[in-house]
């Protein structure tokens, strides 16, 4: 198989016939397939855009717009002769380096105006926003952790004036997560994105964020970009916040 059938083995056999059309169609059309509108590919398959998404969501993605991510980051390969240990303290490095105490203050502060801290994640980073939420249940600050789709797609519906909105996603493009946050925007609510990528769609369009300067990586089609950055992000935001709140 090549590199797109690879990455999606073990759920080709959830696909209909249609289904497995796009994605045989993106593996043997990948340059094309990675600049396709979901229109524009529906239309080369002569199927609905529907059937795209429905495929997305079997491949185990948020949708469209993640697995546009996943093709275009396909090729971008880690040998595997790299010394996996360099590239992690590098990106540690890094991160560490474009980070500033008074960017971190001012998280400390959104976080300790707000009634409640909201935090949202999927996926890979699930665990993130878990982790995150309960580092704040243990000093008593009000915080609700919202990982399922349904439930996110109700959020804005949920929010309240004085909520601090933390969205988590390591690329800042995860589609049930933007689109949350878009929604987020108008409303009378703060909110700050942690991700992994500055230049993300999530990061530009929150009220605040922090990124970790991390080098994406993809292997065999798979995402190994690490998810560790985000807990060390995490872990300075608390301990800052901590320092805050006991003076």
């Amino acid at each position: 198989m090549g590199k797109v059938l690879d990455r999606f083995a073990s759920s080709i056999g959830e696909l209909t016939h249609a289904e497995k059309h796009v994605l045989f169609y993106v593996e043997e059309h990948l340059d094309t397939a990675k600049n396709q509108s979901l229109t524009a590919m529906a239309e080369s398959n002569s199927v609905s855009t529907t059937t795209i998404v429905r495929m997305c969501r079997k491949l185990g993605l948020e949708g469209f717009s993640e697995f546009k991510f996943v093709l275009k980051s396909i090729d971008e390969n880690v040998g595997p002769a790299e010394n996996m240990l360099d590239r992690y303290s590098q990106d540690m490095g890094r991160t560490l380096s474009s980070l500033r105490v008074e960017e971190l203050e001012k998280i400390s502060g959104q976080i300790e105006r707000a009634g409640r801290v909201m935090i949202v994640s999927v996926g890979l980073t699930k665990m993130v926003g878990e982790y995150f939420s309960k580092l704040f249940m243990q000093v008593n600050k009000p915080t609700s952790y919202v990982y399922e789709s349904h439930i996110i797609d109700l959020l804005p519906n949920m929010v309240q004036p004085n909520d601090l909105i933390v969205f988590i996603s390591s690329s800042g493009e995860t589609k049930t997560i933007v689109g949350a946050a878009e929604k987020i925007r108008y409303k009378n609510a703060d909110s700050l994105a942690i991700t992994n990528s500055a230049d993300s769609t999530l990061a530009k369009i929150t009220r605040n964020s922090i990124s970790a300067d991390v080098q994406k990586v993809q292997f065999a089609g798979y995402d190994l970009t690490p998810r560790s950055t985000l807990v060390v992000l995490i872990d300075l935001i608390f301990e800052c916040y901590l320092k805050t709140v006991m003076k």
